[in-house]
């Protein structure tokens, strides 16, 4: 784990990848899209914490149609290392999935393995549909097998370690309104 210097000095080494600007025409797109398909259902956002927080954030004050707001906590990292089990933090409870039309806004679409398992779980809970919103979708072929994908995606990004807008650095810089990476050197 790095400290807050190294995080500092992290930053000064990186790159932008997309600025805020780019960022924020994307998740207006986004809300456009969501409120276009979604507008007539009984929907519930759920949050998946922690990197879908700042997109949440940006994304939730342009869906100006009724829904309810929560959140949840799965995660298949322990100690920043991947594992093939997937471990709840914070499980919905029935009551909050059963009978509704679920959106889960999450930061990224990597491998997507997570994503998948969350909604498979809102399904096993009885939710009436599933949908899922990311702001970024990481370009390469390590993608389920099974062909699950997000149904609303904002950006593209090349298969490189990003960071901001939710997504960390060893901890730092989910804060940042734009999309970094190290600098090639």
């Amino acid at each position: 784990m790095i400290n807050h210097q190294q995080a500092q000095q992290i930053l000064t080494q990186s790159e932008i990848l997309i600025d805020q600007e780019i960022i924020e025409q994307a998740i207006e797109q986004l809300a456009q899209e969501i409120k276009h398909q979604l507008a007539h259902k009984n929907l519930s956002a759920f949050c998946i914490m922690n990197g879908g927080l700042y997109f949440a954030g940006q994304l939730l004050r342009h869906l100006d149609i009724p829904l309810t707001i929560n959140y949840l906590h799965a995660t298949r990292y322990i100690d920043n290392q991947g594992t093939s089990e997937l471990s709840w933090l914070q499980k919905p409870q029935q009551n909050l999935i059963q009978d509704k039309d679920i959106l889960l806004i999450d930061d990224i679409f990597d491998e997507g393995i997570t994503l998948e398992a969350i909604v498979k779980s809102c399904h096993e809970l009885g939710a009436r549909s599933v949908n899922s919103v990311v702001l970024i979708d990481k370009l390469h072929d390590r993608k389920p097998q099974t062909g699950f994908q997000p149904e609303f995606i904002g950006l593209p990004v090349e298969d490189r370690y990003i960071f901001g807008c939710g997504m960390d650095y060893q901890g730092f810089w989910r804060n940042l309104p734009a999309i970094y990476a190290l600098k090639d050197l």
